[in-house]
């Protein structure tokens, strides 16, 4: 028992091998092709299956599953748009082409201007000792004939069969493999489409970012019920009464804090288009100082508190942008649109209100939702497709709505501003 234990794990042990070291292999026969077809990236091509070297008649078994298998390496690298197998199929019979890795040159034209691809995969095997194949490759454009790239490797022969002297047959594709991209070339009956692979300008990103800048704020007091005093907002204003007053702003405070950081993630299609979703935390404090504003519309200079701060806000926002750029293969020069809400917590020492206590008192501490806007200027430097540097500049408005938890009350709090930020992006 024990040992039939061991002949059991032994033969599992190298099945499993035997499939790493295919799986190796035809990754190395890809990235060699894909390596050398560098110049026809994006563009169609169409895998032939391969023939014996020894010249058998028919399409083996053997040839349509190492093309099969090649096949599924390439359309997950998404360098290329791989024409389906049945269109191909049916294309070759009409032309009377041998489906087979004897292609000519005539051949190889013919099956460009039909199918629309740049080139073409082919080669041949040969038959070797201890179930092994050996597979040469070529790459070759349609338009010139000429052969841009080759590989040569040894696959182990994994599976049962093969089919040199039955009759000609399509090799079926397993269900839960990709399906191939479909061709423009006109037939009764359409080709299953699988996505597209992406364009060269085409991508996706995730950064992580950090911003500050300069930064105006105005706040107003609309109060339709008993109205507004000067000491119940923490105000001097010299030779002027007390209130009551039906609005009260203070315009133009010049404002100190941070941010925005956060994190964003979006992208761009083929063309110029493209958008993003960020989540950003920032500040917004001011500091004592003097200020011009208006009572019931009328002209009036205030003097803040000088104790400490004013007004402490911090801000999440959750928000989007319609980004429209210039492609090119480094750098992305766009501009944009954004909307968006945000969460606000509004602290300010000296303001009275009932949200602390039920009794009219200071400090107000209060939630408002807010709504932003901003229109980013900015460029993304491509280092290689998995990493990102982005620089932007942009303008940000964030107006906030309080109510000091009084019913009559009606209070905005209004951030505006430009911000400088800057991003270390990740290629999606």
């Amino acid at each position: 028992m024990k040992n039939l234990t061991k002949i059991l794990f032994g033969a599992l042990m190298l099945a499993l091998a035997a499939g790493a070291y295919a799986e190796d292999k035809y990754d190395q026969l890809s990235k060699e092709l894909i390596a050398a077809g560098a110049s026809v990236h994006g563009k169609k091509i169409a895998i032939i299956p391969f023939s014996y070297a020894d010249g058998r008649a028919g399409v083996s078994k053997d040839g349509s599953v190492i093309s099969e298998r090649l096949a599924i390496k390439m359309i997950n690298s998404h360098k290329f748009e791989i024409i389906e197998r049945s269109v191909l199929d049916k294309v070759m019979a009409e032309l009377k082409l041998q489906a087979s890795g004897t292609i000519d040159a005539s051949s190889a034209q013919q099956l460009g201007k039909v199918l629309g691809v740049e080139a073409i995969i082919t080669g041949t095997l040969v038959e070797m000792q201890a179930g092994e194949i050996e597979v040469n490759a070529r790459l070759i454009k349609t338009e010139t004939a000429q052969a841009i790239g080759a590989s040569q490797i040894s696959v182990r022969k994994d599976w049962i069969g093969d089919a040199s002297s039955a009759p000609q047959q399509t090799y079926q594709q397993p269900v839960q493999q990709p399906v191939y991209q479909q061709t423009t070339y006109q037939q009764p009956q359409p080709a299953p489409v699988a996505r597209a692979p992406r364009g060269e300008f085409e991508y996706g990103f995730f950064d992580i970012i950090m911003g500050g800048g300069n930064r105006t704020i105005d706040i107003a007091y609309e109060n339709s019920g008993n109205g507004i005093y000067f000491n119940q907002i923490g105000f001097t204003a010299s030779g002027i009464s007390n209130g009551p007053y039906s609005e009260i702003k203070i315009e133009d405070l010049e404002g100190v804090g941070m941010g925005p950081v956060g994190i964003r993630v979006g992208g761009f299609g083929k063309g110029a288009i493209g958008g993003d979703f960020e989540f950003s935390v920032s500040r917004h404090d001011v500091e004592p100082q003097k200020a011009a504003g208006t009572r019931n519309g009328l002209p009036t200079n205030f003097v803040l508190p000088t104790g400490g701060n004013y007004l402490q806000m911090t801000s999440f926002g959750f928000s989007g942008d319609l980004l429209i750029r210039v492609p090119t293969k480094k750098v992305d020069p766009y501009i944009g649109m954004g909307l968006g809400i945000s969460l606000n917590r509004v602290q300010m020492p000296y303001v009275y209100g009932y949200t602390n206590s039920s009794v009219f008192s200071r400090p107000v501490d209060d939630f408002g939702v807010g709504l932003m806007l901003r229109v980013p200027v900015g460029m993304r430097i491509k280092f290689d497709p998995k990493f990102h540097l982005m620089a932007e500049l942009r303008y940000e408005m964030n107006t906030v709505f309080f109510d000091r938890a009084i019913a009559t009350e009606s209070d905005t709090i209004t951030s505006s501003g430009m911000r400088f930020v800057l991003g270390l992006g990740f290629g999606l």
